[in-house]
Order: C-alpha cells, then structure tokens, then sequence
C-alpha cells in the first residue's frame, strides 16, 4: 500500500528531530533581547565564500575530465573518468547546498531583525508609560490606589490598560515570528545538513538539492508574509528504486493484469474509488502528478480535519499578533500570509480504508492570510483571516505490509514495488487543496 508512517511515513529524514513548525515552542524574552541578527550574516558570508571555493573546484574537475577523454585509454582511464564524474557530482551538489545554507542564513538575520525591532518597540512603549515587560512576555501594570474618587485617575487607569495591550500584542508578535524564524530556518538548515550523505546526482538527489535551494530562495517570501510560495516538504524517500531498471517476469504481468481488472470492476473494498483510482494511474505508468480531492480527505478522515483545527487555533494568536503590530507600524491596511508548516498525517483503516489505501500517510500545510483593515472610527481594527489546507504524498509502496489480491493470493509491498522497477507501473506525485475558508477573529 502507499508509505503510511505509524512513525515511518515513507519520507527521508536528516535525524532524529521531529521538523514540524510547533507552536508550543516558545522564545522568551531574554533569548530575543540578546539575538545577535548580525552574527547570522556572517556565518552568510562564510558559507559564501565555501559555495564560491565548491564552484570554481567543480569548474577545474569538469576541465581535467574534458581533458582526459581523449588519449586515455584502459581499465585506469576509464576509473579516473569515473572518479573525477563523481567528484564532480559531489562539489555540485556542495556548491548548491552552501548557497542555500547563506540564503537561509541571511534571511534568517532580516527575521530576527524584524522581531528584535518589535521587542524594542514593546520596551520602549512599557518603559515610557512605567510598564514591565516580565520574562515570560507578560506586561505589568503598577498598583494604583485611589481610583474609585478621582476620575483622573480611573481614566489613567484605563489608558494604562489600553497601553498595556498594546505592548502585549508586539510581544507576542516579536516572539511568536522568532520562533516561527528559528523553526522554520533551522528545519532549512537540517535539510542542508542531510545533504552531506548524498555523494551522486542520481535523479533523487537531484530533486532533493533543488528543492533544498529553491526553499532557501523562497525564504525571505516566507518570512516576508509576501505569500505566493510554500517551502518544500520533507524530501521522500526513495521509493522502489529507478523505474524500469529490471526485466519482468509472469508474475509481475499477472499481478499488473490482475490489480488493473480489479481497479476498474473490483476495488479494494465497495466504494474505495480514490484508492481504486490511484492504484489505476500507478499502472498507468505515465508518472504525471495526480490531484487529490483534500475537501473530500478532510469529511472522510475525521483526525484530519481535527488537526487542521488544532494547528491553525495554535498558531492563530501569533499570527494575529504579528499583523496587528504591522497595522500600528504603518497605520494602513495590512495583509500577512503565514502558513502552519508542513504537518505529517495518516489516514488510518479505521478512519477511511478508501483514503488508507489511496495515500496512507501524507503531510499537510496550512496557509492563512491575516488582513487587518480599518473599522468605525474608535474601534479596534477589523481583523480577517481566509485559510486554505495543501496536501503533498509521493505514491509509492513501503516495506512490511501485504494485502489479499483476488486470483494471487498475498500479495507484498515488495510485490508492488517491483512494478515500477520493471515498467509495469510508476511512482508520482499527488496532492491538492482545500477550498478556501474565512474567519473573523
């Protein structure tokens, strides 16, 4: 069946950290007053200057191997062509990681910027108006005695109230976007560092260094709450092998023969149309990407749509906090787009044996834009949010899992996969979107 995790969820992993975007994480005060954003430029610029020593390395291998095609011959030229080819895969794949290593590194630094500019604002607003901003981000207001006589003072009272949330609100979105920073940079960062096991430009490795590079583009966009992009998800793995590298055998044409009648008159269970589906467009072997119908994912897995709840509820408040401290800054109209970070989920045989057998496990992103608009003159700001849940699987087939196939018998995952080694079938992408939702907060 496709990878369903149950803690493996057929996805590559750099080390034992779990790199989903946990709002629970939280940044104190202390840690964002004494952030150093420069100390991330240089460590930019170091990795700079490594990306630009990988490249010119890469240009003299490429120039040597040019030069020994030609009047070199023999067991000994044809190892020292091979070695300097793989050389060369590796100083390309160097060179692309470190740049991406200083991209992230230096929009990292622009991130701590910002929520340090807001941290200050906060101080600077507490300590003109006698507040204190306490470790835990909470906002003290001194005593005040002698309230229930003098109107002055009630008034005082509630200005103080006023200015106490004010800088409130520019704590929680100082800390709130460093630790959405920090998380999301470092899950960057991670990905980079997998990057040194990877010793050929096969097509996996490829893929991966790409979608490495393009993230860390993508980042200041990111942290820019520009919208537009959503960083990749984690890299999959790598599946049943190279597709089409094996002969078939009577086995493999009868298990394609068999799961293609299935597919069409008998699918794995009355109703499993989506899974009947994309067992259908495996052996079609085409390998175009498929979409998913994530409206349909989100009625028929009931834990799915309760986590799309939880994640956005836990990140609502910061990003909130975020666009309303924008609003103050500029005191005009303020659209944020944030997004939850790439969520893993499974769909389970109790859940939904349709969806279980269709995608197995999958990960989820959720992407919200935050507008904070004007309202009647003396009120509160007007705040918006419309949302929209991404999904992203690779169909393939893990290890340990088998199934009852009419007409074979038990059938493996090893079975499967093998039909996309010798041709028979083909591993793709899927993924889709919900509609969109609003809310106003």
């Amino acid at each position: 069946m496709p990878a369903d995790n149950g803690g493996q969820d057929g996805r590559f992993r750099p080390g034992p950290a779990d790199h989903k975007r946990l709002f629970d994480k939280a940044v104190t005060v202390p840690q964002l007053r004494e952030a150093d954003p420069a100390a991330f430029d240089r460590a930019a610029e170091e990795w700079d200057k490594l990306s630009t020593a990988a490249a010119e390395a890469r240009f003299q291998a490429v120039d040597v191997l040019s030069t020994l095609q030609e009047g070199w011959s023999g067991e000994a030229a044809d190892l020292g062509r091979r070695a300097l080819a793989d050389l060369i895969d590796e100083l390309s794949i160097a060179e692309q990681e470190t740049e991406a290593a200083k991209l992230t590194l230096g929009s990292a630094a622009d991130g701590l910027t910002l929520a340090r500019r807001w941290m200050t604002e906060a101080d600077d607003l507490a300590r003109a108006n006698g507040l204190v901003v306490e470790e835990d981000g909470d906002v003290r207001v001194p005593p005040q005695v002698g309230l229930h006589n003098d109107p002055d003072a009630q008034a005082d009272a509630r200005r103080l109230a006023g200015v106490a949330g004010d800088v409130r609100n520019l704590v929680t979105a100082a800390l709130s976007y460093a630790a959405d920073v920090s998380d999301t940079a470092g899950h960057e960062l991670d990905r980079i560092t997998a990057s040194v096991g990877y010793d050929r430009l096969d097509d996996w490795t490829k893929r991966v260094v790409a979608e490495d590079l393009t993230g860390a583009r993508d980042l200041d966009k990111v942290f820019g709450g520009r919208g537009g992009v959503l960083l990749p998800p984690d890299p999959y793995d790598r599946g049943a092998g190279v597709y089409n590298s094996q002969q078939p055998n009577d086995r493999d044409r009868q298990l394609a023969n068999t799961l293609g009648a299935g597919t069409v008159g008998m699918p794995f269970q009355a109703g499993d149309v989506n899974a009947s589906a994309n067992m259908a467009h495996y052996l079609s072997g085409t390998g175009e990407p498929l979409d998913l119908d994530v409206e349909d994912m989100l009625k028929d897995i009931p834990d799915f749509q309760e986590s799309v709840n939880t994640t956005l509820d836990g990140n609502l408040a910061g990003w909130q906090a975020q666009a309303l401290a924008e609003y103050r800054r500029t005191g005009k109209p303020v659209a944020l787009v944030k997004d939850t970070g790439w969520q893993p989920m499974s769909a389970t045989p109790d859940s939904s044996t349709d969806w279980y057998y269709a995608v197995g496990s999958f990960h989820y992103n959720t992407q919200a834009k935050i507008e904070v608009k004007p309202a009647a003159p003396g009120a509160p700001p007007e705040v918006t949010v419309t949302y929209q849940t991404h999904v992203r699987d690779r169909y393939n087939w893990d290890h340990g899992k088998q199934t009852e196939v009419p007409g074979m018998g038990t059938v493996t995952d090893q079975d499967i996969q093998r039909l996309h080694r010798t041709g028979l079938a083909r591993e793709f992408d899927m993924g889709g979107n919900s509609d969109m939702r609003t809310r106003k907060v």
